[in-house]
């Protein structure tokens, strides 16, 4: 998870994999949600497993204060979005919950449609 801007800290790789779970709670993880997680947590050298994400609660207002550059609202949101499409299924929790994080992140609707584009034509889900 490098950006021009260098490595996620650990704040962000904590709040980053607690939302995604959060995200895949709404409706039940389903495998291959876990494995996307699990993904994340290996490849940002993460020191939290997934057994310890199942204890822990996710704000999207708390997400907003950590994520504080747009770059990193940006892959949060669309790695999100491959996560909820990942099952091959969205539901409509999962669309809503995708919305307000959107929401509190300032994005348009039309920015947000722009975005699940961009996350679902580069294969990501």
């Amino acid at each position: 998870m490098e950006s021009q801007q260098g490595s996620m800290t650990p704040e962000e790789i904590d709040v980053f994999a607690r939302g995604l779970h959060h995200l895949a709670s709404v409706d039940g993880i389903d495998p291959q949600e876990a494995a996307l997680i699990a993904e994340f947590l290996r490849e940002a050298g993460a020191t939290i497993t997934m057994d310890d994400l199942k204890g822990t609660s996710f704000s999207k207002f708390e997400a907003v204060q950590v994520f504080d550059k747009t770059y990193l609202r940006r892959i949060f949101l669309k790695t999100a979005i491959a996560l909820v499409h990942r099952d091959g299924r969205t539901s409509l929790a999962e669309r809503l919950a995708l919305a307000e994080l959107a929401d509190v992140f300032g994005l348009t609707n039309v920015e947000f449609v722009e975005l699940e584009q961009e996350a679902l034509g580069a294969g990501l889900a």
